[in-house]
């Protein structure tokens, strides 16, 4: 998203300026999850695996792959990197560039690795909307700019928040398990009632936002924020769906976890449809 935003916004795009930058996101992403595997074991040992969350029990089943696990990880953060030092040699970038990747990657990493273990320690959903609203965009955004600018800002502001309603979507289930592993989510801390209102905040506060800079007119003309905001009503339906049922037990916040994160996920397609088709016809 953040690579078509970037690439309507100088009415130019690049596959393979694309792929050799989304190279360096793969493996990052990738080793996230093998990571996360590895540290939140004792999590997921409380955990049920859901289609977003509860963990794989992977490792808890098949111990003798920790140690593999963990080098796939460590691995593929070299790869990440490698790529990114490699990427700014090639096209004289900043190496700034690539300090943002390492430090996308360590995020990652130390969500849950010690010694700082975010996750475990309530800055979780922190480093979930940093990655969501800025690493993950910021990668593909960067490639094509150079850097940031206005237009990148005024998007991460709205998917810090998107970041916060994904993340606190996929703790809903797990909140008994991670009480009892120790882990120190937002859910597990204020339980799932207010963690619903939370839900609804974070969703009508990025669908305010968008309509506010459309309204403004703060930025180029090239992207249509008004699109946007429309396509918002997308996760916004989805998570004002809470108002009509708001029963707390677990089985019924996998169901509202599980329409936030399609919905969310059908929402942010939607963006990338929409920029490609912008990008055509521009």
């Amino acid at each position: 998203m953040g690579f078509l935003l970037a690439s309507l916004s100088v009415n130019k795009f690049s596959l393979f300026l694309f792929l050799f930058g989304y190279a360096i996101m793969l493996p990052a992403h990738l080793g996230l999850s093998y990571s996360n595997n590895y540290f939140d074991i004792k999590g997921d040992k409380f955990n049920e695996p859901n289609l977003f969350s509860g963990g794989s029990k992977v490792l808890i089943n098949n111990p003798d792959l920790k140690k593999i696990c963990l080098g796939i990880a460590i691995f593929l953060m070299i790869i990440s990197i490698v790529i990114a030092f490699v990427f700014i040699i090639l096209y004289s970038f900043s190496y700034y560039f690539l300090v943002f990747v390492i430090f996308g990657n360590l995020l990652g990493f130390f969500y849950s690795a010690p010694p700082l273990r975010l996750a475990y320690r309530g800055l979780g959903e922190i480093s979930n909307m940093i990655t969501m609203g800025i690493i993950m965009p910021g990668i593909g955004y960067w490639i094509v700019k150079g850097g940031f600018d206005l237009l990148f800002f005024i998007f991460a502001s709205v998917f810090l928040l998107y970041g916060l309603h994904f993340i606190v979507s996929v703790e809903l289930p797990d909140m008994e398990g991670d009480l009892k592993a120790n882990k120190f989510t937002l859910v597990a801390k204020i339980g799932r009632k207010k963690s619903y209102r939370l839900l609804l905040l974070s969703i009508i506060s990025a669908s305010i936002l968008l309509i506010l800079f459309s309204a403004l007119n703060i930025i180029s003309n090239s992207v249509n924020l008004l699109i946007i905001f429309f396509l918002s009503f997308i996760p916004l339906v989805s998570g004002l769906s809470v108002l009509l049922n708001k029963s707390i037990t677990k089985k019924n916040s996998l169901k509202i976890s599980r329409n936030n994160l399609f919905a969310l996920v059908g929402f942010i397609l939607a963006i990338n449809i929409f920029l490609i088709f912008s990008l055509i016809f521009s």
